[in-house]
């Protein structure tokens, strides 16, 4: 083998050869990740109705929310507010009849267009329906 110099360092450029393949392959990917959807690209600003039941009620803030963006269509707008209220809607002012706590609304503020509100329900072991969404009225 020592009589051919020149088989040895052709196995030794192919073995760099081979070297600088996979390093080049290790170094870069094909797969690139997807881009953020609209709504994920900032967390939304999230407030939760305050109010104080007794007893404790069946639908909470978290559950609430998470049935009401599940309705929403895709390729909505960045979201910026998420606003949970038990009861219904309600003008400022007006006679309204009080908030249970297994009922409420959920209003979704988003960048641009106008807001929506979902009425949202706890049933039957704490499963929480939500309607379809509605333009929010404004002055509500």
């Amino acid at each position: 083998m020592w009589d051919r110099p020149w088989r040895h360092e052709g196995l030794l450029i192919a073995i760099a050869l081979v070297a600088i393949v996979v390093a080049g392959c290790a170094g870069s990917s094909s797969v690139s990740s997807p881009p953020p959807s609209p709504s994920s690209l900032a967390s939304p600003e999230v407030v939760c109705d305050g109010s104080q039941f007794q007893p404790l009620p069946s639908l909470t803030c978290g559950p609430a929310i998470a049935a009401a963006l599940a309705v929403l269509a895709p390729g909505h707008p960045p979201i910026i507010r998420e606003e949970f209220r038990w009861g219904g809607l309600c003008p400022p002012g007006a006679p309204c009849a009080p908030p249970l706590g297994n009922a409420g609304i959920v209003i979704v503020t988003f960048a641009s267009g106008p807001s929506v509100f979902v009425y949202v329900s706890a049933g039957a072991g704490g499963v929480v329906t939500a309607s379809s969404p509605a333009p929010y009225p404004s002055g509500y």
